[in-house]
């Protein structure tokens, strides 16, 4: 048996409810990320191997030296599928990765990892992190054949920081190869109307995106935004618009007519994401994993590029995009699904499945597509799984979005009752409150209890060192010269 540790959020087959998502941020502020998590994790399913999800972990908090022995211990590679790693923001994660690494004796391999310029900047924007990725690249090539990187800008950034070409592989995004070598897309319909469903994906922060974004809303009826972000999730959980975002044309505060209509969705799985883009005519947006989800339920999609990331793996690809060097109002639909050209998309697949594949076996990992490997029980698994519905917007008018938001506010009273800032307070507790929020009161009032105890014997602890202190010989001469003092001031 062939144990490995996948790097994700959670495993393809586990549903975690939407609060537990948000709380606890399973997907890593991001849904989008389950995509080429779940797609390498399909890759490796084979009959014989076992494979078990860190949670991201080992990047959330500093690795512990059990840690690291577990990890050596108990699996044969460590399996880190990456997005846009080497950006600033993300320097504290790959610190604490490389802690994890320095002491890891399994093989680790990297697959999809890629360099994030800030807009409008190259890779001299990156200079700030160079000394972290250098660490973090030279440790994982100690443990490793080579790094599997997004596209050529990538490639080019660590061949800068003086990496041998031989040890980078471009291999693009391990999500769009899901469905293996023979995938492709065609457009469903000639061309699009008023009334054909629509998808949207949108980076909020985008200057211009509010215009465009409420343009095509008011233009196509039966358009729905597909949120993929933390903020999304909130904002449709809990009514909390982007606190950063300050545009009213953008979808993200409860005024807006998307959500005002009903129009906003933000999947949980990858799995129901497919399926709903599956029954849509059209998918656009500046959402590089928002679009490939659409093209993995076979549904045309362009991609409005905006910044390095995301043309970077639109041009390896050759899926189609198109540059938006700004966003307006007057963009149509119709003209972008015109424009929108599957035929090159579908030529290079094939080619680069092959070098994705050929970069798995050269770092030693078996896949499904090699003949006698089986699928393992990935496919049974998945069967059986019963996923959460999408989010929806609180005023979904059949009422099954407040009443599972009240639900999970009831499942949470049992503790917070003791402790909400507004809780009734007893005029004359007695006897002591025994109902619901009382484990929560007793574990208080023992913890209060135990300080309070501590603090005595610290006390009493201060006040024997005291009395040592002064019968001490020091105490006793600093004692006698206080004296003389005294009697020489006297005199």
């Amino acid at each position: 048996m062939t144990r490995l540790l996948v790097r994700s959020g959670k495993d393809p087959f586990t549903p975690v409810v939407a609060e537990s998502t948000l709380t606890q941020d399973v997907f890593n502020s991001n849904s989008g990320n389950y995509l080429f998590q779940h797609s390498v994790w399909k890759a490796l399913s084979i009959d014989g191997a076992e494979l078990v999800s860190n949670g991201t972990l080992s990047e959330r908090v500093p690795p512990e030296a059990r840690d690291v022995r577990r990890i050596n211990e108990d699996f044969d590679h460590f399996v880190i599928p990456m997005a846009n790693a080497f950006r600033p923001e993300f320097a504290p994660r790959l610190d604490r990765l490389n802690e994890l690494l320095t002491d890891l004796t399994i093989p680790v391999t990297i697959v999809g990892i890629g360099a994030q310029a800030a807009h409008g900047q190259g890779i001299e924007s990156l200079e700030p992190i160079a000394k972290t990725v250098k660490k973090f690249v030279g440790l994982v090539l100690d443990r490793s054949a080579s790094i599997g990187v997004r596209g050529e800008f990538t490639k080019a950034y660590l061949v800068g920081l003086g990496f041998p070409e031989s040890s980078v592989d471009v291999i693009g995004c391990p999500s769009l190869y899901l469905h293996g070598r023979d995938f492709r897309v065609d457009k469903k319909v000639d061309s699009i109307s008023a009334d054909s469903p629509l998808a949207l994906n949108l980076t909020p922060e985008v200057r211009g995106i509010g215009a465009f974004a409420t343009a095509q809303a008011a233009r196509h009826p039966n358009l729905t935004y597909i949120g993929q972000d933390a903020h999304d999730l909130r904002m449709l959980l809990w009514g909390t618009p982007f606190p950063h975002v300050h545009d009213p044309l953008v979808p993200v505060h409860l005024d807006h007519p998307l959500y005002q209509s009903d129009r906003i969705r933000l999947f949980l799985d990858t799995w129901t994401w497919y399926d709903f883009l599956a029954t849509q005519e059209f998918a656009y947006g500046t959402r590089f994993h928002g679009n490939v989800a659409a093209l993995l339920g076979h549904t045309p999609a362009l991609l409005l590029a905006h910044d390095s990331r995301t043309l970077e793996l639109a041009e390896y690809h050759r899926m189609p995009y198109t540059l938006m060097p700004e966003f307006t109002a007057e963009l149509k639909a119709e003209d972008l699904y015109e424009a929108t050209d599957m035929s090159e998309f579908n030529a290079a697949l094939p080619e680069g499945f092959d070098r994705y594949t050929a970069f798995l076996e050269r770092n030693g990992l078996e896949h499904i597509w090699t003949e006698g490997n089986g699928t393992g029980d990935f496919d049974e698994r998945l069967a059986a799984a019963k996923f959460p519905p999408p989010v929806h917007p609180l005023i979904a008018s059949d009422g099954h979005e407040v009443a599972s938001r009240l639900k999970w506010l009831r499942d949470g009273m049992v503790l917070d009752i003791t402790r909400h800032p507004q809780a009734y307070e007893h005029p004359f507790p007695h006897p002591p409150w025994s109902g619901a929020g009382s484990r929560h009161a007793r574990i208080q009032e023992t913890t209060a209890e135990k300080l309070k105890t501590q603090k005595r014997q610290i006390d009493e602890l201060y006040a024997r060192l005291e009395r040592v202190e002064r019968n001490s010989p020091r105490g006793l001469t600093k004692r006698f010269i206080r004296m003389v003092q005294g009697w020489f001031k006297r005199s």
